[in-house]
């Protein structure tokens, strides 16, 4: 339920006065006066205040349980994990309202007929009030209310839902932009140059490969500037060519194994270079052995894509911010609706991106 206060005011002095204004005439009806006599007239005058503070008040009763409930709503949420459904909610927000408004009716009519006219509680409870037929005019008034009400609600709603998705649309791009931004940095520019230039030296052919990797790398890039997404088939491929350039730099360091099974998935939507970051990571927080390899697998893991890799420890540990880990994050939870999970042990370390349910024929 949305609160807004500047809409529950309108809305309740709006109603309250035609809802008066209507009673009061439905007294008058079928008597001799002119409405302009009538709108002068004392009695009418009386019963239409008398009729305005009554709504006013079931409305704002209304409004405080609505506000109650949201807030159980929200503690429940909190304390279970699990949150009830728009469709549930509404539920209890309608009977709620319906249960209120015959509460607060029967209540402050009785306590305005003592006020306005002096009539006793005994005489109110005793008196004609009690008739089925202003209980049924209640529930049918409380009605048309929680309707006019959760009308103007659901367009808040949607309203805000609508304000959400472009503020997570901006988001993510955003996101998206500073990640490549930071693929066409400087060092890494310079040190795919520097690794360049020394291995043509060395080895001429080697280097002819070695520039064809690092421009497909960087055309990848461009390529995918302004995509929030890419198939896993597009980041497999771009992965084979950054793995190639990983292993020229630390001399074959890279032990890279795809699990059969990923290429199941080839169709499905994971962020765009979210591969590379991972690699990246790698690399960065791990030292590169004199002898052996680091061994890095991807498969498929509870639905999910998992990077793996084991631990090979740094002469000296950096600082590290755990940001790349946390813009994935964020990311992915944009786009799939779900948040990256990292399973780290002493001798290994995992991340795994949430896929689609849908898996390739």
């Amino acid at each position: 339920m949305i609160v807004n206060w500047y809409r529950h005011l309108v809305l309740a002095l709006s109603l309250s006065m035609l809802i008066s204004l209507a009673i009061s005439y439905y007294a008058f009806y079928g008597s001799a006066l002119s409405w302009n006599e009538i709108l002068v007239n004392p009695r009418f005058v009386k019963n239409t205040f008398f009729s305005f503070v009554l709504s006013f008040l079931i409305y704002a009763s209304n409004v405080v349980i609505s506000i109650l409930l949201s807030v159980q709503f929200k503690r429940k949420e909190k304390k279970t994990g699990i949150a009830f459904n728009q469709r549930s909610q509404n539920t209890l927000y309608f009977l709620s309202g319906i249960i209120t408004s015959i509460t607060a009716y029967y209540l402050f009519l009785g306590m305005l007929l003592h006020w306005f006219y002096g009539v006793s509680f005994s005489e109110y409870i005793h008196g004609n009030h009690m008739r089925l037929g202003n209980f049924l005019g209640v529930i049918v008034l409380s009605v048309f209310i929680l309707l006019v009400v959760f009308t103007f609600a659901y367009h808040d709603q949607l309203r805000i839902l609508e304000l959400k998705n472009k503020e997570m649309e901006i988001a993510l791009q955003k996101n998206q932009i500073e990640r490549m931004k930071e693929q066409l940095a400087p060092h890494f520019l310079f040190n795919n140059l520097n690794v360049l230039i020394s291995t043509i030296q060395e080895d001429p052919v080697k280097a002819e490969q070695f520039a064809r990797s690092f421009s497909k790398i960087y055309r990848y890039v461009l390529e995918r500037l302004d995509a929030t997404s890419s198939t896993l088939a597009e980041e497999l491929k771009f992965t084979q060519d950054y793995i190639y350039l990983l292993n020229v730099r630390y001399d074959n360091a890279v032990d890279f194994h795809l699990a059969e099974e990923v290429y199941g998935y080839q169709d499905a939507l994971i962020p765009t270079l979210s591969l590379q970051l991972l690699l990246e990571n790698v690399v960065k927080h791990n030292g590169i052995p004199s002898e052996g390899k680091i061994r890095i697998t991807l498969s498929i893991f509870n639905g999910g894509l998992k990077v793996w890799n084991e631990k090979c420890a740094r002469p000296k540990q950096e600082y590290t911010s755990g940001l790349g880990l946390k813009n994935l994050s964020n990311r992915c939870q944009l786009l799939l609706q779900q948040e990256i999970r990292i399973e780290e042990t002493a001798r290994d370390f995992s991340v795994i991106i949430p896929l689609p349910i849908r898996k390739n024929g």
